[in-house]
């Protein structure tokens, strides 16, 4: 295989693992819901556990990374999250349940922290984006994987033990892959020495600014995504009255327009450019689920209620996660590693991460406390208003990142410089 490709396959396979992760306790939780019948407060435990684990692990990834190198932070988070992965499969209560989740947590957040500063460095600016898109695809079908599973083996009493192993299981051939990656030659020729000096970058370089927008606007996507992705499951069984593996089933035809929308993004992100990929997503995710909202509020009487029907809700799902793999799903990922230097671009990245995560935290609280309260189509209204609010935020604040060099110190790193650390020239 190429190398260059095999680096590629080698990232790309710890983001599928990751969301496969994430949606895999999506899956399982109202079977843990109908086995343990844990209390609202042990719920809200269970489900933000793993967000607040990839919150401590970016944030202290982002560090490590820059000050001691992408490769070993990304040998080493899969190796904690095997490990605590395998436990959550095993776990005897829901006590191990949660621990094991935020360890889990803490592999996936770090990754996900190193591996876009490291992409950014690694590839050529001309279709790096269009690369990086590619490896976020893997995503996508992490999450479908993740369905289907929970279709497959739900339906057994311990069945649900085997979604979960299965990531574990995963981590062997993907340690095997990485165990080749070359260390970025970016990060070697600009790291950081200390912590001072990282800050005093930021500072120079007026990075703030720009690092807070990104943080924010990915904050307002992952309300909308990641608490989809958890309770998209549950949703489908609160509104249509299903069981639980129809309703991985259902989950699986919804998630699988993400497949081709995700290629789109391949095909548009370099020609279009990432700003307007994102407007457009966000735009498309945040009217589908305000218009769902309102559709499932529509009472009985109503000569309209025939659109509370499942096709119509799984069209509007559909659409809202179609919008959301095309644009921002990808776009706010990758732009905040795309704006940084190298001295900090780990640490950015990770800040944003991090945001991002606590978004999913607040997305995840904020569901399950509106539709308990409410019902499920004030959480989804939920959903919708944040994804509007991350519309217009990036329509005031994004600028283009496609075709930006990535420089480590402006005045001194020039076009032919990074011609040097090209692929190429570490192969």
């Amino acid at each position: 295989m190429n190398s260059r490709r095999w680096v590629i396959f080698a990232v790309s396979f710890g983001i599928f693992i990751g969301t496969y992760d994430i949606a895999a306790i999506a899956v399982v939780l109202p079977r843990i819901l109908k086995i343990w019948h844990p209390s609202p407060l042990a719920l809200t435990l269970l489900t933000a556990s793993t967000f607040v684990g990839m919150i401590a692990g970016s944030l202290a990834a982002g560090i490590l990374a820059d000050r001691w190198g992408r490769r070993v932070v990304l040998l080493l988070d899969f190796a904690a999250y095997g490990l605590a992965a395998t436990v959550s499969a095993m776990a005897p209560d829901l006590s191990f349940l949660i621990i094991s989740r935020l360890i889990v947590g803490i592999g996936i957040g770090a990754d996900y922290a190193v591996v876009f500063p490291y992409l950014v460095e690694y590839l050529p600016v001309p279709g790096r984006g269009k690369v990086m898109a590619w490896a976020l695809w893997a995503a996508n079908f992490g999450m479908l994987v993740a369905y289907a599973m929970g279709a497959l083996t739900l339906s057994s009493p311990n069945g649900w033990r085997i979604p979960l192993g299965l990531g574990a299981l995963l981590v062997v051939p993907l340690l095997w892959f990485r165990r080749s990656l070359p260390e970025s030659l970016l990060w070697q020729k600009h790291r950081t020495r200390s912590l001072a000096q990282t800050l005093d970058t930021f500072r120079r370089q007026r990075l703030w600014k720009p690092v807070m927008w990104s943080s924010v606007i990915w904050f307002s996507y992952q309300v909308s995504d990641q608490g989809l992705s958890l309770f998209l499951p549950l949703m489908l069984v609160t509104m249509f009255n299903s069981t639980v593996a129809i309703a991985a089933w259902h989950s699986v035809l919804v998630k699988a327009v993400t497949i081709p929308a995700a290629l789109l993004t391949v095909v548009t992100i370099e020609r279009w450019g990432r700003r307007p990929l994102q407007i457009l997503g966000f735009w498309g995710r945040g009217l589908s689920l305000v218009i769902l909202s309102f559709v499932l509020l529509l009472p009985l009487a109503n000569p309209f209620s025939l659109a509370r029907e499942p096709m119509i809700a799984w069209a509007l799902l559909a659409l809202a996660y179609a919008t959301g793999a095309w644009g921002p799903d990808k776009t706010t990922v990758i732009t905040a590693a795309e704006q940084a230097s190298t001295e900090v671009r780990a640490s950015s990245q990770a800040i944003a991460e991090a945001s991002g995560r606590f978004g999913g935290l607040l997305g995840v609280i904020g569901y399950s406390l509106l539709s308990s309260t409410y019902g499920a189509p004030a959480g989804i209204l939920f959903f919708g208003a944040m994804a509007i609010l991350g519309a217009v935020l990036s329509q005031v604040t994004l600028p283009e990142t496609k075709g930006l060099l990535p420089l480590s110190t402006p005045d001194l790193l020039t076009p032919a410089l990074s011609d040097d650390v090209s692929p190429s020239s570490q192969h």
